[in-house]
């Protein structure tokens, strides 16, 4: 039969925050790592020593790295999403300032720190298939965002696909555009980045309508 020993108060703070303190260290050591080196060159220990804590506090609250890396996942989407969700409350109900300020503080907060696009989309491949699966449901996750966003501003009679097609291609759009930027092949600076998006969005969710037929077109190009 086991014991369970009493968790102690230390210097006024408590067992459950002394875990939670470790934990948060682990999971600033995985960012850095993760997010610098990579997932397949980052062991445990290398994680405890950036932590600066004994493997038995990392298996304190984790089961692997693998596990770590999820946790670091979480939370890096868990502050974007609440950063992008706040931005769209703050910027009124004008659609193209709800999508300026989403689309702003999407690629702000990621090209401050390119530990976070690189754990978000570059590592999870290499983390595993749960961590590639973490990826797919965050970038669904977004795009509900979006298509809830932007329902409120279409005709109602716009089918739910077209929305959801819509959501996707501008959540599909700024992970490419983040991740071509960090790699070097879009060289763009960030300001004109987030107006060229807005404007190729606002054109996919108000596209131009015809006023002449293709007959007037043709007149026209014939003198």
């Amino acid at each position: 039969m086991t014991t369970t020993r009493p968790r102690r108060t230390y210097g006024g703070v408590s067992a459950d925050e002394r875990i939670a303190s470790r934990r948060a260290r682990l999971l600033d050591a995985g960012l850095e790592l993760f997010g610098t080196r990579g997932y397949t060159t980052t062991g445990v220990k290398d994680l405890c020593r950036e932590a600066g804590l004994t493997d038995r506090y990392f298996y304190e609250s984790f089961a692997d790295g693998g596990e770590l890396f999820l946790a670091v996942f979480d939370r890096l989407t868990d502050e974007l999403f609440e950063a992008v969700v706040a931005a769209v409350a703050e910027a009124g109900e004008d659609p193209e300032r709800q999508l300026r300020s989403a689309v702003a503080t999407f690629i702000g907060a990621l090209a401050a720190d390119p530990r976070k696009p690189r754990v978000l989309f570059g590592e999870a491949a290499a983390a595993g298939p749960a961590a590639a699966a973490h990826m797919r449901t965050t970038l669904r996750r977004f795009a509900a965002l979006v298509a809830a966003t932007a329902r409120l501003h279409l005709p109602p009679r716009t089918p739910d696909e077209d929305v959801q097609l819509l959501a996707l291609s501008l959540v599909g759009l700024l992970e490419r555009v983040v991740t071509e930027r960090l790699d070097g092949a879009l060289d763009m600076p960030e300001e004109r980045l987030v107006d060229r998006c807005v404007a190729l969005y606002v054109r996919l969710l108000d596209p131009p309508h015809p006023s002449r037929g293709v007959m007037a077109a043709a007149t026209d190009s014939t003198g």
